[in-house]
């Protein structure tokens, strides 16, 4: 729109207020809409958040996932490396019995770094994501499978190193794919289970213990090998 009335020699640009004063109308009126849908929902979630009894964060939550999962999956793997010196013809892989304790003790001690590493990089990642029902559930499930990435990357890189500094990139050859297999599991039953990103204590300890357990035994279970 330009002014033209003669009050002026030259043409100039109008400023429009009733259309920025409509739309700031709308504006607000969409945001008290939304606000108001919202609001019972946050009040149900508050109501069962301060209903736990014995609460636990999704940070912690996840430090307790990420350490059963750097515990279990890799114990499980070394164990399958492991088993040969125990049957026959062990003699051809550990030619001495020095041999064997010096492997199986670097092996024990990438487990620990796994163990360790993985529960200092779930708290963070539980950091990260807080309450998981802030998410909608396309955006949680492709986040959880960017999360299990980024885990199985580090924790398996981490524990890997210890063995020579090559295992590195074994190590997260074999996390990854557990990583992508558990995590998507673990975050889903999580979410079902939390409130305003608490979780009950009695409710968390099934999940963080056997899921991992449970991927532990399916790499331990004959059927992979066919």
């Amino acid at each position: 729109m330009y002014d033209t009335s003669g009050s002026h020699s030259v043409c100039y640009a109008a400023t429009p207020d009733h259309d920025i004063n409509g739309r700031l109308n709308w504006l607000r009126a969409e945001i008290a809409r939304a606000e108001s849908r919202a609001r019972p929902r946050r009040a149900r979630e508050e109501t069962r958040a301060l209903s736990i009894i014995h609460p636990l964060t999704t940070e912690e939550s996840y430090a307790w996932f990420g350490t059963f999962l750097g515990l279990f999956p890799p114990c499980a793997i070394f164990a399958r490396i492991l088993a040969p010196a125990f049957s026959e013809g062990a003699s051809r892989q550990f030619p001495s019995a020095g041999a064997m304790l010096f492997w199986t003790l670097l092996l024990l001690t990438m487990n620990a770094v796994c163990c360790l590493v993985g529960r200092k990089f779930g708290a963070f990642l539980g950091r990260k994501l807080d309450d998981p029902r802030r998410w909608s559930w396309p955006v949680f499930v492709f986040s959880t499978l960017m999360l299990a990435v980024a885990w199985g990357v580090v924790t398996g890189a981490a524990g890997g190193a210890v063995g020579f500094i090559i295992g590195a990139v074994v190590g997260v050859v074999c996390a990854v794919p557990v990583a992508l297999a558990a995590f998507p599991v673990f975050a889903v039953l999580h979410r079902l289970l939390s409130h305003g990103g608490m979780i009950e204590e009695h409710d968390l300890w099934p999940l963080a213990f056997g899921v991992p357990l449970a991927a532990a035994a399916l790499i331990l279970s004959p059927a992979l090998l066919k």
